[in-house]
């Protein structure tokens, strides 16, 4: 599925692009185009709001233009990407808990997440993934980003560690916690 972007490159990005040939950058087109369902994908899943997580999107790809001239080929694209794309959307879930708590009570929060109706043939798959959603969604954001990260969104442990500034030791306790939470939270809906 892409995403339309709201943004569009400057024009000065013409000029930018023949640069990064030169410093041996990919295009950056190139890497909106290559990337833009992994990033939406990652904000979805931190988020469960689509319309928030297209405008992390937006704005991940915004920021990853301003800093390309910086970014370090030696670095994995795909983990500087996503370490952009999750603390924008960490940002954003903050902003959008705030708002919900001030127009919404806290029992119509849970149903916010997923509003698209199914088709008949997928209720029960559906039921089921919006279960897991929403026991991820509800796991402290110590343990929910490196969950999405490395199960969602297929990273390894090492590109989840650089995405999220921790050492990947660290990381490796916080999945097997936030496994144990996820667990914990689909079996006293009483479905392990």
């Amino acid at each position: 599925m892409g995403i339309a972007l709201a943004m569009s490159l400057p024009r000065p990005a013409m000029a930018a692009t023949a640069a990064t040939a030169a410093t041996g950058l990919p295009d950056f087109g190139a890497v909106v185009r290559d990337h833009t369902d992994l990033v939406y994908g990652v904000a979805l899943r931190i988020l469960g709001d689509r319309e928030a997580a297209a405008e992390v999107t937006n704005t991940t790809f915004l920021k990853a233009y301003r800093a390309f001239t910086r970014y370090d080929p030696a670095r994995s694209l795909r983990a500087w990407l996503v370490a952009i794309a999750a603390n924008e959307a960490v940002s954003a879930g903050r902003a959008l808990t705030r708002e919900r708590a001030r127009r919404a009570p806290v029992e119509e929060a849970d149903a916010v997440a997923d509003r698209a109706p199914a088709p008949e043939e997928e209720l029960v798959a559906r039921e089921e993934r919006g279960r897991v959603r929403r026991a991820v969604a509800a796991l402290p954001e110590l343990y929910r980003v490196p969950i999405v990260l490395r199960y969602f969104s297929d990273l390894s442990v090492e590109e989840v560690a650089a995405a999220v500034g921790r050492p990947p030791a660290t990381v490796g306790v916080q999945l097997l916690r936030g496994r144990a939470l996820l667990r914990g939270s689909l079996a006293r809906e009483g479905r392990p």
